[in-house]
């Protein structure tokens, strides 16, 4: 696959939306009174994770 096409482009744009989407249920979650281990810290955490990882393979493909 060519370096910059379309496709490249939009993997990195939903993983930049994961990234988000988990800032967002982190801030919430911390906004609302919620502890370490409640389920939106844990999902905010995986969708984080799952943003940077999938950010980073696509990067990686693409080289």
């Amino acid at each position: 696959m060519r370096r910059g096409g379309v496709y490249d482009r939009s993997v990195r744009a939903i993983s930049v939306v994961y990234l988000a989407i988990g800032v967002v249920i982190l801030v919430l979650t911390l906004a609302g009174g919620g502890g370490p281990l409640s389920l939106g810290m844990l999902l905010g955490v995986a969708f984080i994770a799952v943003g940077v990882a999938r950010y980073l393979l696509q990067k990686r493909i693409s080289e």
